[in-house]
């Protein structure tokens, strides 16, 4: 149980972050022609990327939902793209921010792979709270849809209304998180659609807004309301994984092709990367399908207690960010272009080191920290040899770890 708002804003931020990445799978094609997939290990605990916020001192320039006096408020962008994506975002504006650290007399930080997948998966992973810190719902908007959805037919706001089908919703207001009340309709589903059909009131989809709303109005504090609120913990994308294959999700959906049929593949670049509500009102809107197939395979009905809830929506969530895909055929082109005149592979040492004989390089977030790290370095080279700072468009920067794995592959020196 948590109290204030300080609480909730530390509840956030323990939520986002510890992203451990794991060796490209180079035999793994993915939807696009030559692409491979560079498979990451989902966090347990994601606490470190919030602290590294603050060692590293990224908030002496930026802050996370207030107005920042140097830097961008990064508590407010929505990230798009993969997490490689952000993380080419740093070496981006690499530059910039050393000239305004040597300014306010910081030094500049050295990253290890690791600390980079932390930082990139906190930062990313604000959208997924998107309707905590960005886009709160309309509690008033969702008084209409409680009405228009036909929910108001079975409950009201009274506890003690023996003429509605279910339960008074009193005891809610102002006390669950949105995941909690997610998982409570989730649960209560085949009993809501038994009430439903008997009175004639059809199935509620939602879209949009509508279900973000729908919960802001269900939390919203009622007269008098005393009792301590009750939040979930945000969610553990890896617990979420293994309650993924126990909940026999996986026996109708697949993961990157890898999995169950007749549901879709969950592994789709964007297409679950949303707030937490609206994975919810996902979830709700596909029930009663899901409901029937469970019965057509023979497969328990599915129910949620306790953090399971917000461990399958984060891992819902995760996944799709760190679902990336890499193409080397054009991460050689990006590589010849901005990297091959002061770098080969395997080609012996240059004006900068063969990046096949350097160690630890073997997997996406090295690579970007060790450009990071020796980014001062690669400025000065490029001044002197009157070359633009390279920049990565979305999607550069994992073409080119994926090329980069693939060569060192074939000059096992390291």
């Amino acid at each position: 149980m948590q109290k204030g708002r300080w609480l909730r804003f530390a509840a956030l931020v323990l939520a986002v972050a510890a992203w451990p990445v794991a060796v490209a799978s180079r035999a793994a094609i993915g939807d696009q022609a030559g692409s491979v997939v560079l498979s990451v290990e989902l966090p347990d605990q994601p606490t470190a990327g919030a602290r590294l916020f603050v060692q590293k001192n990224c908030v002496k320039c930026h802050s996370l939902g207030q107005p920042s006096p140097v830097g961008p408020d990064l508590g407010r962008m929505l990230f798009s793209g993969t997490m490689l994506d952000l993380a080419g975002a740093f070496w981006n504006h690499a530059p910039v921010m050393r000239e305004k650290m040597r300014d306010m007399k910081i030094q500049p930080p050295t990253i290890s792979s690791g600390e980079m997948a932390d930082l990139a998966a906190f930062l990313t992973a604000y959208r997924y709270y998107l309707t905590e810190i960005g886009k709160p719902g309309n509690a008033t908007a969702g008084a209409r849809v409680f009405a228009v959805k036909g929910c108001v037919r079975c409950h009201d706001e009274s506890s003690t209304n023996w003429f509605k089908v279910g339960p008074g919703l009193q005891r809610y207001r102002g006390r669950f998180s949105s995941i909690f009340l997610a998982q409570a309709m989730w649960n209560h589903g085949p009993e809501m659609a038994r009430a439903m059909r008997a009175s004639g009131v059809p199935w509620p989809q939602f879209s949009g807004q509508e279900m973000n709303d729908l919960l802001a109005y269900l939390q919203a504090d009622s007269v008098g309301t005393n009792r301590e609120r009750v939040y979930f913990e945000p969610g553990s994308p890896r617990r979420g994984r293994d309650l993924f294959a126990s909940k026999q999700c996986r026996t109708c959906h697949s993961i990157a092709g890898i999995g169950g049929h007749g549901g879709p593949d969950l592994a789709r670049p964007q297409e679950l990367v949303r707030s937490v509500s609206e994975i919810a009102g996902l979830m709700w809107n596909h029930s009663q399908a899901m409901i029937a197939e469970f019965q057509r395979r023979g497969i328990p009905r599915v129910t949620f207690s306790g953090p399971e809830m917000a461990d399958i929506i984060a891992y819902l969530y995760f996944l799709n960010y760190a679902t990336v895909r890499g193409t080397p055929a054009h991460g050689k082109e990006i590589f010849d272009r901005n990297c091959g005149v002061c770098h080969s592979i395997g080609g012996g040492a240059r004006v900068g080191p063969d990046l096949a004989a350097l160690p630890g390089l073997d997997e996406p977030f090295a690579v970007l920290s060790a450009m990071w790290n020796h980014a001062a370095g690669m400025e000065q080279q490029m001044r002197a040899r009157a070359q633009t700072w390279p920049r990565f468009a979305p999607g550069d920067s994992a073409d080119l770890v994926a090329y980069l794995l693939a060569e060192r592959a074939k000059h096992p020196t390291h």
